[in-house]
């Protein structure tokens, strides 16, 4: 498993490095977990397109199976249309990766996001995502994946907020048990650059 978090540090930053702008790195951590991520304009990666990459982990490193959620995913995104408020929303896929020490898997979960900057209070935000694996689109030892959550941010600087969320990240294993991944509150921080 040691081997994964290497392979998925080493292109964290090989995308950071590949890009003039890296976009926006995000950092939280819970109670039990942390999760790393980077995304960005679309754009950097496919020309001529509209939307946004993602690329990140969530790791439960004090687990007996070191359970492991890394996942790449594209949005297209575009204004959600609500007048007095600075919104975006976003639709696309994601590509899961669900390690575990004997069973790895995964899943490719369509979702989405919305977020907003309230009118007047710009530098305080609301965001809320999900994605949905059902079994036909889930592979390896797995049968469904979903993971939801929501957050709430302040811009201390206009290229560096704070926040605080809640997600659920939830696997269910081929004739076995549910695995919560992520379940809880968390802190983060988003820097853009």
């Amino acid at each position: 498993m040691k081997k994964v978090y290497a392979w998925l540090g080493a292109a964290m930053l090989c995308a950071v490095a590949g890009s003039a702008h890296a976009e926006r790195f995000d950092l939280s951590i819970g109670d039990d977990s942390y999760r790393i991520a980077l995304n960005g304009p679309l754009s950097r990666v496919f020309s001529q397109t509209t939307g946004q990459y993602d690329i990140g982990a969530v790791v439960r490193p004090e687990r007996d199976d070191d359970l492991l959620v890394a996942h790449v995913g594209a949005l297209v995104t575009g204004d959600a249309g609500a007048r007095s408020f600075d919104s975006a929303a976003g639709l696309g896929l994601r590509a899961v990766y669900i390690g575990r020490d004997d069973n790895p898997g995964g899943s490719i979960a369509p979702g989405g996001q919305f977020e907003a900057r309230f009118p007047g209070y710009e530098r305080i935000g609301f965001s809320v995502y999900g994605y949905y694996g059902p079994e036909v689109l889930t592979f390896g030892d797995f049968e469904e994946y979903y993971e939801v959550g929501t957050g709430v941010d302040y811009q201390v600087l206009r290229d560096a907020s704070l926040y605080v969320g809640y997600r659920n990240i939830n696997v269910k294993v081929e004739d076995g048990p549910r695995i919560t991944a992520d379940n809880g509150l968390h802190v983060g921080m988003r820097l853009s650059f």
